[in-house]
């Protein structure tokens, strides 16, 4: 059933193996040129970091610092990371391998004594410390740190050698750190009479579906019993937060945070199955593709989610607060990871059409009718507010949560197939 590491790993490599300069259209699909505009270098100190703007507004696309926050975040910086990472594997060049190393020093920089992460840089490139969503803390911003820096090491590029050393003390304090966490498997809370484990009620199923991608990788670079166990631990967490089948909502669904579900950032079955199939772990594949086969069908018939409650009534599931919209990128891509990880595991060609699907989205195949993502510019849009109220703006997040889509499906020639052919607003099934 496991099919080997090389054909898995072209699920994530663009096919051409050419690319003309790194802010220019690279093929039909992938266009650099909006990601460079939101790139940024400058020195502080002795280091030059490189960053990515976080907002970017339209009409004439101007970058946008908030006072609030800061101009700049490891959210993006490591979203950039993976991306240009995944990039070098297939379309290796200066300019790529520049970023990479300025991307990684900003996470360098941005690390706190504690070996979480700061999230947000302020103008005057200092870490905002104080920001509720910025405080190094366990939370999104050090796991996609945790993830980017792990995405580093998988690279066989000499050049980066340094960087690798310098990184894996980081990946090696924040698993040690994650040893900590759910040290119980047993005890559970309950939402609207929907049983979860008691520590993913606060840390989330979320993070830790994109904790178990980081470790992955980790165990991919250093196989070690720690590791694998970290894995079996937040995977069989995840397990319990699985509901429905083929046919009960939510259609085996993991749920995204106590009783809820939301779209965006919804790795857990991307996690699963990735971290299934290295770890060579039947109960993860299954669960992962348990989603994939019902729940992401149904997403499409809907005309994609935003996100809902879960709630039991006697013996029934059902949903409760179900919301259409907002639907942005981020909601998009991990449905996409999962499909073509599934693909790659199982060979089924339908997970790969499903991937295809799922990313016709970016092309006008969603609620609004418009295509969200222009690979004239390279610009996606930040979302659907409703039918008709598309927001134009083009920021860090969702440029980079297309690219990473676009750059996956690319690499599937029966994914492609499906995207290049799929008609605006055909929601039905394959």
């Amino acid at each position: 059933m496991i099919r080997n590491l090389l054909a898995v790993l072209t699920c994530f490599a663009v096919l051409s193996c050419s690319s003309p300069p790194d802010d220019g259209p690279a093929n039909d699909l992938i266009n650099l040129a909006h990601l460079s505009h939101l790139y940024e270098e400058f020195q502080v100190g002795d280091t030059r970091l490189g960053v990515i703007w976080i907002y970017c507004e339209a009409p004439d696309y101007q970058l946008v610092a908030d006072s609030d926050e800061g101009f700049t975040c490891v959210d993006d910086v490591a979203r950039a990371l993976v991306f240009y990472c995944r990039r070098y594997t297939t379309h290796p060049s200066p300019e790529i391998l520049e970023k990479i190393h300025s991307l990684t020093e900003f996470l360098f920089y941005m690390q706190a004594e504690n070996g979480f992460f700061y999230n947000f840089m302020l103008p005057d490139k200092q870490p905002n410390q104080t920001h509720e969503n910025s405080r190094a803390v366990p939370n999104f911003w050090t796991w996609r740190a945790f993830w980017a820096l792990s995405e580093l090491n998988l690279l066989q590029v000499e050049e980066l050698s340094a960087l690798q050393s310098r990184s894996q003390p980081i990946l090696d304090t924040l698993a040690s750190r994650l040893e900590t966490f759910c040290p119980s498997d047993t005890e559970v809370a309950v939402f609207n009479g929907i049983s979860v484990p008691a520590c993913l009620a606060e840390l989330g199923a979320d993070q830790a579906g994109l904790i178990m991608i980081g470790l992955a990788n980790c165990y991919r670079i250093h196989p070690s019993g720690k590791v694998r166990q970290l894995l079996l631990r937040f995977g069989n967490l995840l397990l319990q937060t699985q509901f429905g089948d083929a046919g009960r909502p939510p259609y085996g669904a993991f749920l995204s945070w106590r009783n809820y579900w939301h779209a965006w950032g919804n790795n857990q079955a991307y996690g699963l199955l990735y971290a299934g199939r290295i770890l060579d772990y039947p109960p993860f594949l299954a669960a992962g593709l348990k989603e994939v086969q019902n729940f992401y069908p149904y997403c499409l018939e809907q005309g994609f989610i935003h996100g809902f409650q879960l709630a039991r009534e006697a013996d029934s599931l059902v949903l409760r607060d179900y919301h259409q919209f907002p639907q942005i990128a981020y909601g998009i891509r991990p449905m996409v990871f999962a499909s073509l990880e599934a693909y790659a595991i199982t060979g089924d060609t339908t997970f790969a059409h499903t991937a295809g699907r799922l990313a016709t989205w970016f092309s006008g195949n969603n609620p609004a009718g418009q295509a969200m993502y222009d690979p004239a510019t390279g610009r996606t849009f930040d979302g659907i507010g409703l039918p008709a109220e598309v927001n134009h703006n083009s920021g860090a997040e969702s440029t980079i949560e297309a690219l990473l889509s676009l750059q996956a499906i690319e690499a599937v020639p029966a994914a492609m197939e499906v995207l290049n052919r799929t008609k605006t607003n055909d929601h039905g099934r394959d």
